[in-house]
């Protein structure tokens, strides 16, 4: 048994046919969020995933470059995408960074479907809880502790709002 054509392959995972400018023949590729990204594009939306997670956790490039092995303008290459990485560089960008390669790649590769309102403020409280959480992380047991008391604090005074008009109650 043969298997499946290229036809078939191509149908059944939805690929498209499409030109490379940089290759004298065609290539295939499934479209991501209803369009097929260049590739040019790819390499640059990876370049500014790694940039972003890099100072999301508040590191320099000469420091995660020493982390690498590398020096800081090769490094700086990676972030603006005029040097490519090696799928073994990567993986290694991923240990230093501290995240898997699903966490890199889900935002850059899975569609983004229409929200509601109300999804989209639900989705937007659950990055600032993760958000916050990481932030939490990094904090040391006296500073967690004071953010603790803090938060413990202000919980009566947020229910008390959610619940009321924001009116004095009357003396009894």
């Amino acid at each position: 048994m043969a298997g499946f054509g290229l036809e078939q392959w191509v149908s059944y995972l939805g690929l498209e046919r499409v030109v490379d400018p940089d290759k004298d023949h065609p290539v295939y590729r499934k479209p991501l969020d209803g369009k097929i990204i260049d590739l040019r594009q790819l390499d640059l939306l990876v370049a500014q995933r790694l940039r972003d997670l890099r100072t999301d956790r508040q590191l320099a490039q000469a420091k995660v470059a020493m982390l690498l092995g590398v020096k800081e303008a090769t490094y700086a290459r990676y972030e603006n995408a005029s040097s490519l990485m090696t799928v073994g560089r990567l993986l290694h960008v991923f240990e230093v960074l501290n995240i898997t390669p699903e966490e890199f790649f889900d935002p850059l590769v899975n569609e983004q479907p229409s929200h509601s309102k109300a999804d989209s403020r639900e989705a937007l409280r659950d990055q600032l809880m993760e958000e916050t959480g990481d932030h939490l992380k990094k904090l040391d047991d006296t500073t967690l502790k004071m953010v603790h008391d803090l938060v413990l604090a202000m919980e009566p005074r947020t229910i008390d709002k959610q619940k009321g008009n924001g009116a004095a109650k009357a003396a009894p």
